[in-house]
């Protein structure tokens, strides 16, 4: 089991992307992160991020593909995926293959945001998001091709008749 960073707190130190990897655990791919301090760790990989690519999180950076930062410092209608419901709590929205949400509305203390379901949700100003949709939005189009396929994913058949 790979340990996913969905709380991004390592600010201000930048991290290249060494590799995006699948996951079976989950229906996106993981990129594996080395901060220039040494430290390694796995993010939910970002669509358009590629290996060799800087990213970082901060309070207050430049809103790139793959950068973490506060939902108060994201420019509006900025696409965003791993958001935190609650400040320092890690990411809880958005998290699925091809997941994202919009930022259409914030203030100092909280700030509205579209999900994929059509909701507006409001959000403390102060919680982290990640720039851009999450990879693997192909995902959603795999054909299973037999009813085998889905029973090695626990699903039972269901009979109509």
């Amino acid at each position: 089991y790979r340990i996913i960073d969905y709380k991004r707190n390592k600010f201000g130190i930048p991290a290249i992307i060494k590799s995006i990897e699948y996951d079976p655990n989950r229906s996106s791919f993981i990129s594996l992160l080395f901060y220039k301090d040494g430290e390694k760790r796995y993010i939910l990989s970002i669509d358009g991020l590629e290996i060799g690519k800087q990213i970082i999180s901060d309070k207050y950076t430049i809103p790139e593909l793959g950068n973490a930062m506060y939902i108060m410092n994201i420019p509006l209608g900025t696409i965003i995926s791993c958001v935190e419901l609650l400040p320092g709590k890690g990411a809880i929205l958005a998290r699925s293959a091809g997941a994202y949400v919009q930022l259409i509305a914030k203030s100092e203390k909280f700030s509205t945001i579209k999900l994929p379901s059509g909701e507006t949700r409001m959000v403390s100003s102060n919680c982290m998001a990640t720039i851009g949709s999450i990879a693997n939005s192909d995902q959603k189009l795999e054909i299973d091709g037999k009813a085998g396929r889905k029973r090695w994913l626990g699903k039972r058949p269901r009979t109509r008749g």
